[in-house]
């Protein structure tokens, strides 16, 4: 069973969702709505994405295709900025890659294990829009 959070709150203009556990389809479309709608929530003011993945199993391909459509959500926003994702495994990144590539996100996003190097990512993003 997946288990997942989204904190739009605690740093403005960032969105930080974590995900853990094994996801089912309908789980993460569950969490997939729950981003799109915290997506709307930011009303055309730039935003971020900080994905915390460290605890998350690798997809099946039903549940990795569900969560494409968040990227996919994200990268049709004029006010998406970038995004970091917090990975732990190898597996997971790759995985992530693939989706991210395949939505468009790619190009602003990094992906890694180092939490430092994942908010010098975004920082540099900022400053660059």
């Amino acid at each position: 069973m997946g288990d997942w959070e989204i904190d739009t709150k605690s740093i403005d203009g960032l969105l930080k969702f974590s995900l853990r556990g094994a996801f089912s389809r309908e789980e993460m479309l569950e969490f997939v709505e729950a981003h799109n709608r915290a997506i709307d929530r930011y009303l055309g003011s730039p935003y971020q994405v900080w994905a915390d993945l460290r605890e998350l199993y690798p997809l099946g391909p039903e549940a990795a295709e569900a969560m494409e459509l968040a990227k996919r959500y994200s990268a049709s926003q004029p006010n998406f900025a970038g995004s970091a994702v917090h990975v732990a495994s190898a597996t997971i990144a790759l995985q992530h890659q693939r989706t991210s590539i395949s939505s468009g996100v790619m190009p602003t996003e990094l992906i890694s294990h180092d939490s430092s190097a994942l908010m010098e990512h975004l920082r540099r993003l900022q400053k660059a829009s």
